[in-house]
Formats: structure tokens, sequence, C-alpha cells
């Protein structure tokens, strides 16, 4: 019993960390918002945290509400594991051989440098807006889940990767029992940021092309019928989304430590 203690000691106290300073944070964010508001004193320009509260909660019983969030988040998860399976099997190969790497590097580095909004522009001359959305997911997500399942792969202890050759294990089998589980606690730690970047920029591709049906058109409506306060509850709609799939990955990840 005396053990017991110490250890649920540490939990309430690490759990209470996790709760204390997010809420910090966000009560911050929220002051400094207010206070510049409040300054500001112009509503049409910068509302009071209330007041995209207040709109934020009206949006979700609102017509097309939950329509425009499902298609855009519909658009991020395919092109997130479009993303997914093509750096996992190019991963593999890279691992596999070198030279497949070394050809993939300086492509991966190109796609990380490019300013995604001059790769939406560029695109946008090519493909309509929905393909579009998922097009600039794919680019941005493929080069971060890339790296982070190459790195993983490579890391793996060349021993044992070497002795399975000796003993000539089929390359399936080391591929299932050797790389895959070296990959899947980086790809679950690299995964919900992941997620979450592909989400704003399907966002981002919804606005610049205005997609119909989707959170980046209702931002970009509110923007040109000057409703602020709309404006703001649609981005603070974006964020939320893009944190809940962060949370979730992070659970999935959670779940797997305990498991093992």
């Amino acid at each position: 019993m005396k053990n017991k203690l110490p250890i649920a000691a540490s939990t309430l106290k690490r759990v209470a960390g996790n709760i204390f300073y997010p809420v910090l944070a966000l009560g911050i964010i929220l002051a400094v918002w207010a206070t510049a508001a409040a300054i500001k004193g112009n509503p049409l320009v910068l509302p009071m945290p209330g007041e995209v509260l207040e709109s934020f909660f009206t949006l979700g019983a609102s017509e097309g509400f939950w329509r425009a969030v499902g298609m855009s988040l519909l658009r991020t998860l395919i092109c997130f594991m479009i993303s997914l399976a093509a750096a996992a099997v190019l991963a593999v190969l890279a691992a596999l051989w070198k030279p497949v790497h070394k050809t993939l590097a300086p492509i991966v580095g190109f796609l990380r440098a490019a300013p995604t909004v001059a790769v939406i522009l560029v695109l946008y001359a090519f493909m309509p807006g929905r393909m579009l959305a998922v097009a600039v997911g794919f680019l941005i997500a493929f080069p971060l889940l890339y790296a982070e399942l190459y790195a993983a792969l490579a890391g793996v202890d060349p021993e044992l990767a070497e002795m399975a050759k000796v003993y000539r294990v089929h390359r399936a089998d080391i591929v299932t029992h050797l790389y895959l589980p070296a990959a899947a606690d980086s790809l679950l730690a690299s995964g919900g940021a992941a997620l979450s970047l592909t989400l704003k920029v399907v966002v981002a591709a919804e606005i610049l092309t205005s997609v119909a049906g989707s959170i980046g058109s209702e931002i970009k409506q509110a923007s040109q019928i000057f409703e602020v306060t709309e404006l703001f509850a649609w981005t603070l709609v974006a964020i939320v989304f893009s944190l809940a799939l962060e949370g979730v990955v992070a659970l999935a990840r959670s779940a797997t430590r305990r498991r093992t």
C-alpha cells in the first residue's frame, strides 16, 4: 500500500500539470485578446472573446455547418492517408536500398522548402479546387511523414539487420518484424502534428480556391462580407478540430504504449 501512494501522487501531479498549464496558456491568450479588443473598442475590427465564443456555438446549429466541417475533414484524411501510404512504402525502400533515399532526399527537401501559398497558386491552374486541396495537403504531409519514418527505420539496430541478412530472413519478414515496429512509435509521435498541419493546409487551399461547402469557403465568405465575429468563429472551428485530430493521435499513442 505504501508503494502505491507515491505512484498515485506522481500520477495526480502529472495529470494536474497537463491540465493546469494548457488552461493557464488559454487564460493568458483570452486576457491579451480581451485587453486588445477593449483598447481597440471596435468589434468590427477585433470582437471580444465572448462574442466570438457565442458565434462559435451558434455555428454548430446552423445549416451546412457539419457538412462544411465534414468535407474539410474528409479531404484532410484522404490526403493524409495517401501521404502516409506513399511515405511508408518509400521509407522502407529507402531504408533497404540507400540509392532510393539519395534520390528522394532532394525531392523531399524541395517539397519542404516550397512556400505553401505558391504551391496552391501554381496547382490552381491545373486542377479544380476540391482536388487541389487534397494535392496540396499531400505535398505538405508527405515530406514530413517520409522524413520521420525514414529516420526511424534508419535508426534500427544495424546488428539486427545484419543478423537477419546472415540468416537469410525473407525481406517481407524483416520489414514486418523489424522495421514496422520501429516506425510505429515514430509515426504516432509525429502523426498528430502532421495531421493537424494537413488540415490547416487543406483549409488554406479551400480559402484561396473558394471550395464550396468547406471550412475554407466559410472563412472566405465571412471575410468578404466583413462579418469579423463569424470569421473569428470559423477560424476557431478550424483550430478546435485541428487540436482534436492531434488529441486522437495522442490517445492512440498512449493506448499503444499501455499495451506494450
